[in-house]
């Protein structure tokens, strides 16, 4: 917003020297023309004040000539300023979504797990149908896939994310996940191919399709939340590269 009103402020100000010269300059043409007419343009007072006339015609016509320049790179220097914007808030969008401080959508897939049942319709508490090491096998495989954000029951993964068993749960991001119940994996790529990728052999793991009922869809629409927690770096620093 303020840059769009310094560059509305530049162009009033072009405009109203435009006019300011450009209105000089008609006065010195209806002066020259005046002076034409006049019968005796012979005498030395008018041929001084004629030279003196055409000499401010000059003069302004070059300072015409300087402003239509200054405005040109005034309005250069806008569009490379807009042009550079651009890039750096396209990269500043691609970096928060790497690091997932954005909530993202697009075309892709979702997999849902779910726990089998035993014959009395319930899951013992002492047996995990879902590993942590499952997840990390599936989502390595939608990462080879091309996917460009995953979430795990809407946990955003990040490159600092660790999927991993704690106790009688798997911690997402200090999250807790109940292993015998539906576990839902969203990721966003192009959904063909990550369907081909998850569905070729060994991309599940053998066990958990025993232990689980594994499921697809296919979706031109896919929400993914932000990551809930803040990146701090107390231990490694940027280094900077001395010239």
């Amino acid at each position: 917003m303020k840059k769009f009103k310094s560059q509305i402020s530049i162009g009033v100000i072009c405009i109203l020297l435009g006019f300011m010269i450009t209105y000089q300059f008609k006065m010195i043409n209806k002066q020259n023309s005046t002076v034409v007419v006049q019968p005796d343009t012979n005498t030395p007072e008018i041929i001084t004040e004629n030279e003196q006339l055409k000499k401010s015609k000059v003069d302004m016509q070059k300072k015409i000539d300087a402003l239509d320049a200054k405005t040109k790179e005034y309005e250069n220097t806008a569009g490379g300023r807009d042009e550079a914007s651009k890039i750096l808030n396209k990269a500043l969008e691609e970096t928060r979504t790497l690091t997932g401080e954005t909530e993202v959508e697009g075309e892709g897939l979702i997999i849902y797990i779910d726990p089998k049942s035993d014959i009395f319709g319930s899951i013992s508490d002492d047996r995990q149908s879902i590993q942590d090491s499952d997840l990390v096998h599936i989502v390595n495989e939608l990462y080879s896939g091309g996917a460009e954000a995953i979430c795990i029951n809407d946990i955003r993964l990040t490159v600092r994310s660790g999927i991993r068993t704690a106790g009688n749960a798997i911690l997402i991001n200090d999250e807790k996940i109940i292993p015998n119940k539906r576990v839902t994996i969203k990721a966003i790529g192009k959904s063909s191919i990550l369907y081909g990728t998850i569905k070729f052999p060994g991309a599940i793991p053998p066990d958990l399709i025993t232990a689980c009922d594994v499921t697809y869809e296919e979706l031109k629409k896919v929400t993914i939340p932000k990551y809930n927690k803040t990146y701090d770096f107390e231990y490694a620093k940027p280094i900077v590269k001395k010239k």
